[in-house]
C-alpha cells in the first residue's frame, strides 16, 4: 500500500513539474498562428508567463480584417484536468452597438477533462449576466441570459432572437 501511494505521489509531482516548466508562451504563439488560419488575428498583446498559466494584457482582436474587440487583461490557468480563462474589461467593436452593449466586464470560460466535449462560460457586463455552454460533439450552443435594465430598454430587437422564460430571463439555443 505504501508503494502505491509513493508511486502516485511521484506521478503527481512529475505532472506538476511538467505543467510548471511547460513553455506556455511558446504554446500561446503556436495558438496565435493556428488562429490566423481562421482569419483571427491578435495584436498588441503583452505576454507574461505565470507558474501554471499565462497573463495577457492590452489585446486587440481582429476577425477577417475587422477590429472586433479590445481586451484589457486575460488570465489563463492550465491544470491537468481543468483549464480556465478569465478575460476582463472587454470592449466590443462599434459595429455591434445597435445590437448589443459594447462593454463586457468579465468573461470566464472553463474546460474539464471530466466533460471533454463541453466548454462552459459565464459573462457579466452592461447586458446583464449570461451563462451557458458549447457542446463540441453535438455542435450545440446554449445561452441563459439575465438581462439588465439597459439591455431590456435599448436592445429590444436583440431580445426577439431569444426565447423568453417565465421568470423574465431569456435563453438561446443554436446548432451549428
Amino acid at each position: 500500500m505504501v508503494k502505491i501511494i509513493k508511486y502516485i505521489g511521484y506521478l503527481l509531482f512529475f505532472i506538476a513539474m511538467l505543467l510548471f516548466f511547460l513553455p506556455k508562451t511558446n504554446l500561446y504563439y503556436l495558438a496565435q498562428q493556428e488562429a490566423k488560419k481562421y482569419e483571427v488575428n491578435i495584436f498588441q498583446e503583452e505576454v507574461e508567463q505565470k507558474a501554471f498559466g499565462l497573463e495577457l494584457q492590452h489585446i486587440t482582436l481582429e476577425y477577417k480584417g475587422i477590429e472586433s474587440a479590445e481586451i484589457q487583461k486575460i488570465e489563463s490557468c492550465f491544470y491537468l484536468f481543468y483549464n480556465d480563462l478569465n478575460a476582463y474589461d472587454i470592449e466590443l467593436s462599434s459595429l455591434v452597438e445597435g445590437y448589443f452593449p459594447r462593454k463586457i466586464k468579465k468573461l470566464h470560460m472553463s474546460y474539464s477533462l471530466l466533460q471533454p466535449l463541453q466548454i462552459n462560460f459565464y459573462a457579466e457586463g452592461a447586458f446583464g449576466f449570461a451563462e451557458g455552454d458549447l457542446k463540441l460533439l453535438n455542435r450545440e450552443f446554449y445561452l441563459h441570459l439575465k438581462p439588465s435594465a439597459l439591455f431590456l430598454k435599448e436592445y429590444k430587437n436583440s431580445l426577439r432572437v431569444l426565447k423568453k422564460l417565465e421568470n423574465g430571463e431569456y435563453s438561446y439555443e443554436k446548432s451549428f
